[in-house]
């Protein structure tokens, strides 16, 4: 089968395969493990839900505190550097999990793990910008999303597998070196078009990371794409970490789950190299308004599911989940070209760590106003208002794409 013009066009350029490829162990990295810490709470240190709570804090609070000071640093810093050490970050942190004594010291690692990563994504998004240009980097956002789609689907599958054989902390060892070979790969990835800022020395990190947040204030683009972002990723939450819940109540099994979940992944990954390949040229606001206009009625549909005289068959709860990880990804992947579009160069790293920050936020919010509307009402509930808000958040995103037309 040819490989699609728009994704081998964004590839060619010199430096993108290899830090693409390099995006292949180290998102492997985030999830290879993630069983195997959820084994180690539940099953060898028998840990309650409150670990489980504060585990979730553990991952997603270093991309809220960390996240805009690491920002600053990478527009101060050689780029290669910084996807290098954060990769050796994290697989040092990753390799001292596997001596983690108790629960407390555990939460502090991974803390500490997600730290070193919060570095990574907004230096990966700053490469993209300096190594493809404008009119391609669609496409290479497609490529690196279907890279981080099908990491999140294969990495906990292949670790899950892993411990059929191994323990938790041989997994973890296994995964340091996942890391490591991440850092390796990028040791040798060519960035010198790409100049890193050389602020006066006056100048504080607290001031450049104000000169970050500056980006939106004159942007209109910018800051309109991470509302859109923000409020889809909110409405999105709302119901998502639900799903085993409406698994479970429509009188499915735990298989049905993890095919439901596999089809979200498959359908990101798809999707996001249909958008790269095929869609480059196509207003961003607008494939993110199709997007929400596509999710919002499935999980209305969902939410509707309850209340019906029997479930929907297998394959047809299953398929619907695909739909919404490939819709999801046809907001991700524009979303991402806008950041890139709209942002300098030299203050690429700190706009990319501020869009993290808020959707990571947003992300640890949401699920409490979903638990809230599912225990006064149902769980269809949470879904209903969700899917009802995405489509609302639809018509913004259209609107904004007339209002920006070129």
């Amino acid at each position: 089968m040819r490989f699609p013009a728009g994704l081998a066009t964004a590839v060619k350029h010199k430096g993108v395969p290899r830090l693409l490829g390099a995006q292949v162990p180290a998102d492997f990295a985030d999830w290879l493990d993630f069983v195997a810490v959820g084994a180690l709470l539940a099953f060898t240190w028998e840990a309650g839900p409150a670990a489980f709570a504060w585990l979730a804090v553990a991952l997603g609070l270093p991309y809220v505190v960390i996240g805009p000071l690491a920002g600053a640093l990478i527009d101060r810093a050689d780029l290669r550097r910084v996807l290098v050490l954060s990769n050796l970050g994290r697989a040092a942190g990753t390799f001292c999990l596997a001596f983690a004594p108790d629960v407390i010291v555990l939460l502090v690692i991974v803390f500490a793990r997600g730290a070193a990563d919060a570095f990574f994504t907004p230096a990966k998004q700053a490469a993209i910008q300096a190594l493809v240009p404008p009119e391609e980097r669609t496409a290479a956002n497609g490529l690196s999303h279907a890279i981080n789609q099908t990491s999140k689907v294969a990495g906990p599958a292949i670790g899950g597998a892993l411990l059929v054989f191994l323990t938790p902390q041989a997994v973890f060892l296994a995964n340091a070196l996942v890391s490591l070979a991440a850092a390796l790969m990028l040791l040798g990835l060519d960035l010198r078009q790409r100049a890193a800022a050389t602020p006066a020395q006056s100048r504080s990190l607290l001031h450049e990371m104000r000169e970050g947040l500056a980006e939106f204030r004159h942007k209109p683009a910018l800051t309109l794409g991470l509302l859109l972002m923000a409020f889809g990723y909110f409405f999105l939450f709302l119901y998502d970490t639900l799903i085993p819940l409406l698994t479970k109540t429509l009188l499915y099994d735990q298989s049905v789950f993890g095919l439901a979940i596999a089809a979200a992944g498959g359908g990101g990954v798809l999707a996001s190299l249909a958008v790269g390949a095929w869609l480059g040229r196509v207003n961003a606001f607008a494939l993110m308004g199709f997007g929400y206009l596509v999710s919002g009625p499935l999980a209305v549909l969902l939410g509707l599911a309850p209340a019906a005289q029997s479930p929907p068959p297998c394959w047809l709860y299953v398929g619907v989940f695909g739909l919404l990880g490939a819709a999801t990804a046809v907001v991700v992947v524009p979303f991402r070209t806008i950041v890139q579009q709209q942002a300098v160069p030299e203050r690429m790293a700190r706009v990319s760590a501020v869009c993290e920050a808020v959707t990571v936020s947003v992300m640890l919010v949401a699920p409490f106003a979903g638990a809230a509307v599912a225990t006064a009402y149902s769980i269809g509930a949470s879904f209903i208002a969700g899917g009802a808000a995405l489509i609302a958040l639809s018509a913004a995103a259209f609107l904004t794409a007339l209002r920006l037309a070129p």
